[in-house]
């Protein structure tokens, strides 16, 4: 484990357990509400942390990614280099070699035959075809030099080839480590947020459970804020249920989406298909784990807070009937489509629309 890694467990820890020790004055503890908004503010110090620990990793993972592609290609290359050069060096000695034989074959005293047979003008038509013969040799012989030149070309590139070779295992080892650091970051953040969690939703409990007895009446189910709630971590009584469909968003997003599926299948005669709302840290960290560097690092992803959805049914895709009605009318709802998720964006996704009232 990195030193860095390491520094974070233990802040980590003292983080999330030294706020949750109990206050007392003298023999009288702290009260249910002092104790849950110590949790609270916990919990979003280490959310905020953790968030910004996981994004380092993430980009550094990306920024590795990108160099050992780099690598890769130089590696392509280098090897379609070497492989050229060696063949057209095999193929310029192959031609020399047809050149040596051929002179081997026909030698000048077969000229000097034709001189003594045909008189002057046969002597002379010997002495050009040397001549003729001498000047393919010697451009044979640059050939040769040329070869010599590629085969040497050819050595180089062999060699940069082997080393970027190293150089791409090395990389591939090292974003090896760093995937498996950040996975066993996210776990250990996961298993302590987990135990915070817990002791909140109790410290919750117990102050809801004394407000009811003070007031005989309870909170009712989607009416409590979501103020004040860590990103995935809202509580049930801030979240409201989606006509329709499953899944639940915060109060104010769940009745425009209600208006908007609405207003939907008014115009189509079916509602909103959904595949996503709000999402607990839990299944941020789930999704994280399965593609570091694709997913919004855990506690910042706006699903996290109970305003975003990931549609389907058509919206998912570009261009479709659906996807075209939501661009046009979502606006109207307090619902938009990012920039980023546009299809010049960083990241393209038709499916996924923000609530931004």
């Amino acid at each position: 484990m990195r030193p860095a890694l390491r520094r974070a467990t233990v802040t980590l820890a003292l983080t999330l357990v030294l706020p949750l020790l109990p206050a007392t004055t003298g023999a009288q503890a702290a009260d249910p509400v002092e104790v849950a908004a110590r949790e609270v503010a916990a919990m979003q110090a280490e959310v905020d942390r953790s968030a910004r620990e996981l994004t380092e990793g993430t980009r550094r993972l990306e920024r590795g990614q990108r160099e050992l592609a780099t690598v890769q290609r130089r590696l392509a290359s280098a090897r379609r280099e070497a492989g050229e050069a060696s063949q057209r060096s095999d193929q310029t000695r192959a031609q020399l070699n047809a050149v040596v034989a051929a002179a081997y074959r026909r030698p000048l005293a077969g000229g000097l035959r034709l001189a003594l047979s045909a008189g002057a003008k046969g002597f002379g038509d010997a002495v050009a075809a040397q001549a003729d013969l001498e000047q393919v040799r010697g451009r044979q012989q640059d050939l040769l030099a040329a070869a010599s030149t590629e085969r040497l070309r050819a050595a180089a590139a062999t060699r940069s080839v082997e080393q970027l070779a190293d150089d791409a295992a090395r990389r591939t080892t090292d974003l090896d480590q760093q995937t498996q650091e950040l996975r066993a970051s996210a776990d250990r953040t996961a298993a302590l947020l987990s135990e915070a969690a817990s002791r909140l939703a109790g410290a919750r409990t117990a102050q809801a459970t004394a407000a009811k007895a003070a007031t005989q009446s309870g909170p009712a189910l989607c009416t409590g804020s979501s103020g004040g709630y860590a990103n995935g971590f809202l509580d049930a009584a801030a979240l409201c249920p989606l006509d329709g469909v499953s899944g639940r968003l915060r109060s104010d997003a769940a009745a425009a989406f209600n208006r908007m599926t609405a207003a939907y299948r008014a115009d189509t005669g079916s509602g909103l298909c959904v595949t996503d709302s709000y999402r607990s840290y839990a299944g941020q960290l789930s999704v994280f784990r399965r593609k570091p560097a694709l997913a919004a690092v855990p506690g910042t992803s706006r699903h996290g807070l109970g305003i975003a959805v990931d549609f389907g049914c058509g919206i998912e895709r570009f261009g479709s009937s659906a996807h075209r009605w939501m661009k046009a009318n979502a606006g109207r709802f307090g619902w938009i489509h990012p920039s980023w998720a546009e299809p010049g964006g960083s990241l393209p996704e038709p499916w996924h629309w923000e609530y931004v009232g």
